[in-house]
């Protein structure tokens, strides 16, 4: 937990940010998926209330602030009565007389700034304490509240301060449905793996980044589970969004081109953005000087959203109207006819947002180390856990900043400079967001690509665990020979997305192909997937399950005794075929 001011700065320069046409038309229908969403889900998850905060404890939150091997950190929520919060903890004994022997440990509170923020108004204090000095591979039990006002006590061990073996889950976007989807594969994986060491969660917790009822979602979903094992985690482009969003009336720019019966076309967004328009008309007869006047029935958006566009032509003038299906008429103006090409303009009411902005709910939410760059405290950073280094950034600060994109990177180069020359850190595992090979359709993260994949290879990291394109994808870098950074062809950098959550994507045609010295060796689509890892001396034994426990992918990362690259090994079900959306259940929205 990082004290916040009660005005946090702006990443972007911008003043306000236009939302998608997409969801600002509300006047363009919905695909018959939409409909479906609609007809299984009544109510969105996002509108479920969740617990509102009380004098007692609730969404109790264990992390790392410090060394894992001698500390434990706990955020934790309460109404704003609480003042006097305090944490205390005991070495666990069978004996239920353990507690006599607790100390301790009083608490920091901050405000939930949820006033900054439109259609937020929930008063709450989030508390953090970090237990240090503790004895390193010892079960604790710990509680937290005011003095009066007590959770119940939970489990939670320390590192061991040796190399020694140890595991940990894996996951990508939890995002939409958390409540009634994500609930059961973060259950389930900790069914099939209870004794893991940490959680690490890859971006996009939430899908509304400053909604209290989605974070109240996400913690109830974890449950217990959350505040008995460490949450490693990194924000993605989820956790960020506008504190402020107004009404405005603003000008959208039409220009279509009839050929016969059929018009192609774009509507030009304010801020820039071209949604393509396509569009037929049975009624269209272009040999009639009137052409192109008749009705064209249209879609925008690749056939997201449909209406029919209105031509006239009044003999000295032509004058055309956009009507959506549920019948709200935006009227053209300043219409002009050029033979078959027609432009205009039409006004509509859209909201605008402020500048992207990280999740009043992280910093107090999460008590994570601060040991990364300046302003990026708690999103970026590293842990040293029993002879891994194990480093979080934050790709989208990066993606949305060259100056932070940069900033990062010269700390990460460093970073791994230093775990290179630390001879207790055998293994590197790397997790952010955005994935350096995309496996979704129309996503590239280029320059993140270009910043960060070349210290990778330098610097021999082992494993990348991404999400954000919510499918799964998994292959090894050829390392190629790169003058002073040459290594050895046998081995190189794993890289996986993965996805846990209910929201599914396409993987890509082309799949990995046009990026250099990597082929996906394992996908699958329309799955809920976690991951369990476990790390040892010489070897990293990978397994991916989906939500109902079942094998998915496996593979072990396997070290040579002179500490070069890793060399990996498919393990079943890794040769069998893929999950996709032609040899699944249908994918249907919830």
């Amino acid at each position: 937990m990082r004290r916040l001011d009660p005005a946090p700065r702006s990443l972007l320069a911008v003043s306000f940010v236009l939302l998608p046409l997409g969801l600002l038309l509300g006047a363009c229908s919905s695909s018959s998926s939409d409909s479906a969403e609609a007809a299984s889900s009544p109510e969105p998850e996002a509108a479920l209330p969740s617990t509102a905060p009380g004098p007692y404890p609730d969404r109790v939150v264990l992390n790392w602030e410090q060394d894992p091997a001698s500390t434990l950190s706990v955020t934790w929520r309460t109404d704003s009565t609480v003042t006097d919060a305090k944490a205390q903890i005991a070495p666990a004994l069978g004996a239920p007389s353990f507690y006599t022997e607790a100390r301790t440990v009083e608490a920091t509170t901050q405000d939930l700034h949820s006033h900054e923020v439109t259609g937020e108004s929930v008063s709450a204090h989030y508390h953090s304490a970090t237990f240090e000095g503790l004895m390193a591979d010892t079960l604790y039990a710990y509680r937290v509240g005011d003095g009066q006002h007590w959770s119940e006590w939970f489990h939670a061990r320390t590192a061991s301060t040796q190399p020694e073996p140890f595991s940990f889950i894996y996951v990508g976007d939890a995002q939409n449905n958390v409540r009634s989807h994500w609930s059961r594969l973060i259950r389930e994986a900790y069914a099939k793996a209870p004794r893991v060491d940490f959680l690490l969660h890859a971006g996009d917790l939430v899908n509304n980044a400053h909604r209290n009822v989605e974070w109240g979602h996400w913690n109830a979903a974890g449950g217990f589970i959350q505040s008995m094992v460490p949450n490693v985690v990194v924000p993605g482009n989820h956790e960020y969004a506008g504190y402020r969003s107004r009404v405005v009336e603003d000008t959208f720019q039409v220009e279509v081109e009839a050929s016969g019966q059929e018009m192609t076309g774009t509507i030009l967004e304010p801020d820039g953005n071209p949604e393509p328009l396509e569009a037929t008309s049975s009624g269209a007869a272009p040999s009639s000087d009137r052409y192109p006047a008749g009705d064209w029935a249209y879609n925008v958006d690749n056939g997201e959203y449909v209406g029919t566009l209105e031509i006239e032509n009044g003999g000295s003038a032509y004058s055309a109207t956009l009507v959506s299906e549920d019948g709200r008429e935006f009227p053209l103006r300043d219409v002009s006819v050029d033979e078959t090409t027609l432009t205009g303009h039409f006004l509509m009411e859209v909201e605008k947002e402020s500048p992207e902005q990280l999740s009043i709910h992280w910093h107090p939410q999460f008590t994570l180390p601060q040991n990364g760059p300046e302003g990026l405290e708690e999103t970026v950073y590293y842990l040293d856990h029993q002879g891994t280094r194990i480093i979080g950034l934050n790709s989208e600060a990066a993606n949305m900043d060259e100056e932070v994109r940069a900033t990062q990177t010269e700390w990460l180069e460093s970073t791994l400079r230093d775990a290179e020359q630390n001879e207790d850190i055998r293994w590197t595992v790397v997790t952010f967001h955005h994935p350096m090979f995309s496996s979704g359709e129309g996503r590239n993260n280029e320059a993140l690509r270009e910043a960060w994949r070349p210290l990778f290879d330098e610097h021999n990291v082992d494993l990348v665990l991404q999400g954000h394109d919510h499918t799964y994808a998994r292959g090894q870098t050829q390392n190629l020979k790169q003058g002073v950074s040459a290594r050895s062809p046998a081995g190189g950098t794993v890289y996986v997305n993965s996805v846990s959550g209910a929201k599914m994507y396409e993987i890509k045609p082309d799949r990995w192909e046009n990026f250099d010295g990597i082929e996906m060796q394992r996908g699958g689509e329309n799955t809920q997937l976690y991951q369990v890892v476990r790390v040892g001396a010489d070897t990293i034994k990978f397994r991916a399950y989906t939500a109902t426990g079942k094998p998915y992918d496996a593979f072990d990362l396997v070290r040579p005794g002179d500490g070069g690259p890793s060399r990996m090994i498919e393990r079943p079900p890794a040769n069998r075929p893929e999950r996709t959306h032609e040899n699944t259940l249908e994918y249907t929205r919830p």
